[in-house]
């Protein structure tokens, strides 16, 4: 139960801080009060009551000042309400009088709203909810979409159901963005157009046409790129496959809905009809016909022209040390036992192994509209992982190490021995590393793509 007595010491010093600071804002109301600042005072009876809710002092002042306070609110919507001039005003005095009275409420104490004020506001209400439909609808005529749908939102905050305000609330947020794509697609800006329907359709998908003026934006704006087989500059065909087949991942993850990737399946099947097969280097003179018959604007080659994977021997090497431990011992003039920490010799062993893996790729994007290299880089990348440990058969607890024959006890010497004792004992492989290499080279390679086609679809 011990472990319980600073949890309570805190929960009573923190119940004596709420209620010294409920108290003195009690004592702060009260001179409000005497002085005539009654809204003062309420506001100070509110914050006694919100820190300490068993204040009755202070909610018998919140009743009194809060009522005075809520009759000022209520007051401000009868004179807007009798002059007539802005209906919105007294609405919104006549709200901001209910938010106070719910806000005392919560805290346990009642105010008082007479019942002829909700006649009269239901009526006011009513009244402004006619204006603000007329005005609506006026900016509707005027094609002015933006102000149109802010009054509509004002009617749905007011009365959400109120005629049919929120579905031309809907049209009034729809329209300036449904005209603006089809503007756009009639221009040419495809991916602008579809970026602006799709907001449509997602708000509504039965808008209008969005949806077919969408995928037409889409249909017109796609880019083709066909991956024709990679070519290595060694014969492990292994790799050259597996950097291609990265790449087209890569390509498909950009998850841009433009850039459509031609895989290697359908490539063959063409090739196959067409009686023209891919091997050994493709020039970019096979390429366009390639690619024309697949029906690319663009071809996407790539060459392999070095991966190695080296994979390291693991190395042993034996190290001196010392075992420390503890001898007991009798102080013969007090009779008194103690114990002397004394080390001795000991032999530890290091391992040290570490993979690597380099890769040099290059690529080039061709246009078969005009011939240009698209996008064009050589990608040299390299990785690597280790694995560098120590081993001890004793007590690796009370482990040192030894510096010139002697016990080495720096701290950051011993930190270093008992970091290599804990250090893991496995590393990357290589295939891990490679697949790793691969699929980042690959990655930079798609988002270099990505970023050229989609500057030059507007």
């Amino acid at each position: 139960m011990c472990h319980l007595r600073p949890i309570v010491t805190f929960l009573l010093l923190t119940t004596l801080v709420a209620c010294s600071g409920s108290k003195s804002f009690s004592k702060k109301a009260t001179k409000l009060e005497v002085a005539g600042l009654h809204a003062e005072a309420a506001d100070m009876y509110l914050q006694a009551v919100q820190r300490n809710r068993k204040n009755v002092d202070a909610k018998i002042g919140l009743k009194k000042t809060g009522q005075m306070l809520l009759d000022d609110k209520l007051s401000d919507f009868f004179q807007n309400m009798a002059m007539g001039t802005n209906k919105g005003q007294a609405v919104a005095a006549y709200l901001d009088a209910t938010r106070y009275r719910d806000l005392v409420g919560r805290l346990g104490v009642v105010l008082d709203i007479p019942d002829h004020y909700r006649t009269d506001f239901e009526r006011v209400k009513g009244e402004h909810l006619v204006d603000l439909y007329d005005q609506g609808q006026a900016l509707m005529a005027k094609q002015d979409f933006r102000a149109a749908e802010q009054v509509f939102a004002q009617i749905a905050k007011l009365e959400p159901n109120y005629k049919d305000a929120s579905s031309l609330q809907a049209v009034a947020y729809l329209e300036p963005l449904y005209r603006a794509g089809a503007a756009d697609l009639q221009a040419g800006r495809f991916r602008k157009a579809y970026e602006e329907l799709g907001r449509v359709v997602e708000k509504d998908p039965g808008y209008k046409d969005a949806s077919a003026l969408r995928q037409e934006a889409l249909t017109k704006g796609q880019y083709t790129v066909a991956v024709l087989p990679f070519t290595s500059n060694n014969k492990r065909t292994d790799i050259t496959a597996r950097v291609q087949a990265m790449a087209m991942t890569a390509l498909v993850e950009t998850r841009d809905p433009f850039l459509k990737v031609v895989d290697r399946e359908n490539i063959d099947r063409i090739l196959e009809e067409q009686r023209l097969g891919l091997s050994g280097v493709v020039d970019e003179q096979t390429a366009v016909r390639v690619g024309n018959l697949i029906g690319a604007q663009a071809v996407l080659m790539g060459n392999v022209i070095d991966l190695r994977e080296e994979a390291g021997q693991l190395r042993r090497s034996t190290k001196d040390g010392f075992e420390s431990y503890r001898v007991q011992q009798l102080n013969k003039e007090t009779g008194e036992k103690y114990f002397v920490t004394k080390y001795k010799p000991a032999r530890y062993s290091e391992y040290f192994q570490e993979n690597k893996v380099s890769l040099s790729f290059s690529y080039r994007l061709v246009s078969l509209e005009t011939g240009e290299v698209l996008a064009s880089q050589l990608l040299e990348r390299s990785t690597e992982d280790h694995m560098y440990y120590a081993s001890y058969e004793g007590n690796a607890q009370q482990l040192l190490p030894a510096r010139n024959g002697q016990v080495d006890l720096a701290d950051r010497a011993r930190r270093d021995l008992r970091d290599l004792l804990a250090a893991p004992r496995e590393m990357k492989s290589i295939a891990t590393l490679s697949a790793d290499l691969v699929r980042t080279a690959a990655s930079v390679m798609a988002t270099d793509i990505q970023s050229e086609l989609s500057g030059r679809l507007p």
